[in-house]
């Protein structure tokens, strides 16, 4: 079979990494979550986790998972193939096939765009449903989607795409781009498929914790969009919207939620990449190198 019949697969490979990924890391998402639209005193991890296992039991860790879950599917899978096509075309522009270092970043970037675009509307009900000051005010994923769309339409699905396109696109250049630089540049082959898995395990969740130090405060602008309720639009621009927590909140409030999120993103990013790369190798649909 050619290499182009095969080239839909890239699609399920980002879908299947999708789901291996949400179902990982929801709880770090649940707690990154609470962090962030906190406005109180700075939450701690162990207490925060069993205030929430005190509202609903072990399951209220995966309170707001559904939409989670199902949005990394398209999110994944956006994200996953327009690096993998990406980074296919800037390799054709040379004429031995290489991916330049800058072209990796881009990649990474442009991933970025299309992650956000397509998980955006699925983070939006996430928020609302974990956000403590909204319990009671949903009762399931179907109900908090009926009840936004009724009440603020359907552009409410979109709110905080500015900032989940900074955040995003930073993360990701970062990320995708170190790690190809590393992988194809810097570390050797251990001849030990396990070994191998391991490194890319540990080294991807050092550079994903990195790469969170840079993107970190718009996360915190997103939630605090996407918490809000018709009639509180406080936060109404991404800028201005970082200068207002700062300044009311100082600087640490931007970082709110920091080791959860580094956490998630560092183990769960680390995970899809890893299952993506290997499924498309399984279907016989990565690129020769």
């Amino acid at each position: 079979m050619g290499k182009e019949s095969r080239e839909h697969y890239v699609f399920l490979s980002g879908a299947i990494s999708g789901v291996i990924e949400g179902v990982t890391i929801q709880p770090l998402e649940m707690l990154k979550t609470r962090f962030q639209i906190n406005t109180g005193e700075p939450l701690r991890i162990i207490p925060t986790i069993k205030e929430i296992i005190k509202e609903g039991g072990v399951l209220q860790l995966y309170r707001g998972g559904l939409p989670e879950i199902t949005g990394l599917i398209p999110r994944a899978t956006a994200a996953l193939s327009t690096l993998e096509f990406s980074q296919r075309l800037f390799k054709s522009w040379q004429a031995d096939g290489s991916l330049k270092t800058q072209y990796a970043y881009l990649s990474g970037g442009l991933s970025g765009v299309t992650e956000g675009v397509a998980f955006s509307p699925f983070q939006v009900i996430k928020v609302r449903l974990m956000a403590k000051e909204h319990l009671g005010r949903y009762a399931n994923t179907w109900d908090c989607l009926a009840k936004v769309l009724r009440s603020e339409g359907p552009l409410a699905l979109t709110t905080g795409l500015g900032p989940t396109l900074w955040r995003n696109c930073i993360w990701n250049s970062l990320y995708y781009g170190t790690m190809h630089e590393l992988e194809t540049r810097h570390l050797q082959p251990l001849g030990s498929e396990v070994l191998e898995a391991a490194r890319s395990f540990g080294v991807g969740l050092t550079v994903g914790m990195a790469a969170t130090c840079f993107n970190a405060p718009f996360d915190v602008v997103k939630s605090r969009f996407q918490a809000q309720l018709p009639g509180e639009r406080k936060y109404t621009a991404t800028l201005p919207a970082l200068y207002t927590i700062y300044t009311e909140e100082g600087p640490r409030a931007l970082y709110r939620g920091f080791l959860p999120k580094a956490i998630r993103l560092g183990v769960g990013q680390t995970i899809g990449l890893m299952v993506f790369q290997r499924c498309l190798t399984a279907f016989g649909a990565r690129e020769a190198a």
